[in-house]
């Protein structure tokens, strides 16, 4: 059974692409109580206490894509040409 995302959970996880020191340590997505899925960037820290706290940021909203797009939504088939007279039958 595939993980289905309900409104108000997401999840987060290491950072595969973090170059630099302020990218965020973990990244995610979220589907906020409307039903919109949104990229999630979560912090953790310290207080001088020594208590642990995690800065969330909820960022832009994820752009819905079709099913049957695949890994790539922009990827389209476009002939490079278009003869009907031509003698090839297919």
């Amino acid at each position: 059974m595939a993980y289905e995302v309900k409104p108000g959970q997401g999840s987060a996880f290491v950072n595969k692409n973090k170059t630099e020191d302020w990218h965020p340590p973990y990244t995610g997505e979220i589907m906020l109580p409307d039903g919109n899925m949104h990229y999630v960037n979560i912090k953790p820290g310290k207080t001088k206490a020594g208590e642990h706290w995690f800065a969330i940021t909820i960022g832009k909203p994820k752009q819905k894509r079709e099913d049957n797009q695949g890994d790539n939504p922009k990827a389209t088939v476009t002939p490079i040409f278009k003869s009907e007279d031509s003698d090839i039958p297919f």
